[in-house]
């Protein structure tokens, strides 16, 4: 959390709805102190079974505007958060068939603001929003801590929402073995393509990378086949993996749409980032520019190595931007 207090908010409203009994006063306070000591967040959820049971919200924050008459205020500041939850377990049963444990947190971020949905423990989820762009990076921080410190409270395995705290990413050794396919027809392209992968997709950390331009698959490759993934691929194989990406992406690009609905309260600015944190790994998305369909997407397997895998991915957008 931010260690300055001068910049933290003094007091945060509680938003309870009124049929909702005080067994969450514990978390209620837990949301409430981590809302204070992040200015970063404007509010955090708590969603049980598709429905908002508190909403913990900046003082100062404007409340979103209603068209509900029966909605009272953590309704309203939950609405957001609650239709997150169902995009989830949607987007969660489509990852089901490449079995790597179920989506435990989802971040999305704009120029203009984002939100990060938190997974407690089965229909629990917790539901933060950043009003700024550049502060999602800590308010994700920050949740994260949150619901490690709540789960391993309870006694519950600790899942690494983003990562171990702490992993550095090492320098690489070149010449690991990786597949490429690449459908680029300049032949410069693809040559500096390949290149770009080899650089930065390895067994480590960052295990997939594909490059899409209007929506269609420039190039891919992965490490799939080194043996120090053989594990990784005990139920789904190799081949089986890399169309599952490729079908994923395609389903996005339908629920991009929802998603963008759904961020509508908070900002009406486009995605340009999308983590989906599953207990074995991450899929990133992160566009280009302003075309809705030019962007580049990654996976890792290793969970501990989130974070230091979306660093290697980023490196390898910035290769990928450079006008050749």
């Amino acid at each position: 959390m931010n260690p300055d207090a001068s910049a933290a908010v003094s007091d945060p409203r509680l938003l309870i709805v009124p049929q909702v009994s005080q067994s969450y006063g514990h978390l209620s306070k837990e949301c409430r102190a981590t809302v204070a000591a992040c200015p970063e967040i404007r509010s955090i959820s708590h969603v049980v079974s598709n429905t908002v049971v508190f909403a913990v919200r900046e003082a100062d924050a404007v409340p979103f505007p209603t068209g509900m008459s029966w909605e009272d205020e953590a309704d309203t500041e939950g609405r957001p958060g609650r239709r997150l939850v169902r995009w989830v377990l949607e987007t969660d049963e489509a990852m089901r068939a490449l079995d790597v444990g179920y989506l435990m947190r989802t971040l999305v971020v704009t120029p203009e603001g984002g939100m990060q949905c938190s997974r407690l423990h089965s229909a629990q989820y917790l539901v933060g929003i950043s009003p700024s762009g550049p502060g999602c990076d800590a308010m994700d921080t920050t949740m994260n801590r949150l619901v490690t410190k709540i789960r391993t409270g309870r006694q519950m395995v600790d899942e690494l929402p983003g990562g171990r705290p702490g992993e550095v990413k090492e320098p690489l050794v070149q010449g690991s073995s990786l597949f490429m396919h690449v459908l680029s027809r300049d032949a410069q392209e693809a040559q500096r393509l390949r290149g770009i992968w080899h650089r930065h997709l390895n067994p480590r950390d960052l295990h997939y990378a594909a490059y899409y331009r209007d929506w269609s698959l420039v190039c891919s490759g992965d490490a799939f086949e080194h043996q120090e993934l053989e594990d990784s691929f005990a139920v789904v194989s190799v081949a089986a993996r890399r169309a599952i990406y490729r079908d994923l992406v395609s389903r996005l690009r339908e629920q991009l749409t929802d998603l963008a609905g759904i961020m509508a309260p908070v900002t009406r600015a486009p995605i340009r980032r999308l983590v989906l944190d599953v207990v074995d790994g991450a899929f990133y998305m992160h566009w280009l520019g302003d075309a809705a369909g030019d962007f580049v997407v990654g996976v890792t397997f290793r969970q501990p190595q989130v974070a230091v895998a979306e660093e290697r991915l980023l490196d390898l957008i910035a290769e990928v931007r450079v006008p050749h």
